[in-house]
């Protein structure tokens, strides 16, 4: 065990709680998703991790055989989730708590957000959301159990160049109320992270960039700090536990203080016609000096003096912030997943063991056999009377 496992182990609210109980979480692979399982793992819950891909779900789980169910599920295929849901149900017994931690994040505005990209992360974000709810409804109304669903500071503070993200966590913000008055008494919450120090941190990222990002987003904030995953952990944990039972339909906001403030770091989205709403001169000038900052960045090991002039403006100015990390994503990096395909790189989506590259038009299968090796194949249930009578 790690020495940030030791000390977020350490803070438990009730050492006995959350033994045996019946879990069920989405993204169970992602920072949040997978600290949750952790966390309650070794509090001895029950938990059926519900994930894209299967290897990474087993990682997790293989120290603890016995509590854990790994299922592979395509969550924006809605016909998917009525099997993942019984294969969780008929393992586990029953249900006590649903955390729904799935989430993509992708840059985007509205003249460069294509309705295949828009429906995508709406389908994963809120649509899965939803259903996955509407499936276990029956299940936790039977243990008085509780839903807790992830959603973000941009669910109710918009942020430019985040159109589609920013909608899908408003959405899901009212989805929790909404839940929280017609599936009562179970009660339903949500927490609301602002940026948290996990790999969804960078997504898109040059590894250079995001000291930057880092520094410009704890100057904006009024603590100062980047959350830690533990910090997020524990918010889910409270809300999930007994001394959370008379709170429903809340999202409680884990932010530092941002929705306290109007100046954070402008979104790296480098759409022109966006960014010339905030440029002084228009978008004429922020195409000249990041044509200049692509062209030369590399280039030199130490610091022109345009250089610093670029980051001593950016510095000074809340419009701006600050190029390198805040404007400066029209780059190489994003040239090569401009268009169509830009999902791949948004969406960290990797190729398979035979070369295969999915989009979202095309996503991956969530179960398949090939040439009689069934070791993709996921995890799938028999639809049995007993499993049909947990939607009853």
């Amino acid at each position: 065990m790690s020495r940030f496992d030791s000390y977020l182990f350490r803070q438990v609210p009730d050492p006995h709680y959350f033994a045996m109980k019946r879990i069920i979480i989405t993204g169970a692979s992602g920072g949040i998703g997978r600290a949750c399982c952790t966390w309650l793992l070794n509090q001895g819950s029950r938990i059926a991790m519900i994930g894209r891909e299967i290897k990474d779900l087993e990682i997790i789980g293989r120290d603890f055989p016995a509590q854990v169910i790994c299922i592979q599920c395509d969550l924006t295929k809605e016909s998917e989730h009525k099997d993942a849901i019984i294969c969780a149900l008929e393992n586990l017994g029953g249900l006590d708590i649903l955390i729904n931690a799935a989430g993509v994040m992708y840059e985007n505005d509205l003249e460069s957000t294509s309705p295949r990209e828009h429906d995508y992360l709406m389908s994963i974000n809120l649509r899965a959301v939803f259903s996955l709810s509407k499936l276990c409804h029956s299940s936790l109304l039977r243990s008085q159990g509780t839903i807790i669903n992830l959603s973000s500071e941009w669910g109710h503070r918009p942020q430019q160049g985040m159109i589609s993200y920013c909608m899908s966590k408003a959405g899901l913000e009212m989805l929790t109320k909404s839940l929280a008055i017609e599936m009562a008494p179970i009660r339903v919450n949500a927490v609301a992270p602002g940026m948290v120090n996990t790999k969804f941190l960078n997504f898109n990222m040059r590894t250079e960039e995001v000291p930057q990002i880092k520094a410009t987003y704890r100057s904006k904030n009024p603590l100062h700090k980047i959350a830690r995953v533990d910090e997020i952990v524990r918010a889910i944990v409270f809300l999930a536990s007994k001394k959370a039972a008379k709170i429903t339909g809340q999202i409680l906001v884990v932010d530092g203080g941002d929705q306290l403030t109007s100046s954070l770091f402008t979104h790296w989205l480098g759409a022109g016609k966006m960014n010339a709403k905030f440029l002084p001169n228009g978008a004429d000038t922020f195409k000249q000096i990041s044509a200049w900052f692509e062209k030369n960045i590399e280039r030199f090991k130490k610091p022109t003096k345009n250089e610093i002039w670029v980051k001593g403006v950016a510095g000074k100015s809340n419009w701006f912030t600050n190029l390198a990390d805040a404007h400066y994503k029209i780059g190489d990096f994003y040239n090569k997943i401009d268009g169509e395909d830009h999902v791949l790189g948004a969406l960290v989506q990797l190729k398979d063991d035979d070369g295969h590259i999915y989009t979202a038009e095309h996503p991956k299968p969530a179960r398949y056999m090939e040439d009689g090796d069934n070791t993709k194949t996921t995890l799938r249930p028999t639809l049995t009377s007993r499993s049909i009578d947990f939607f009853k």
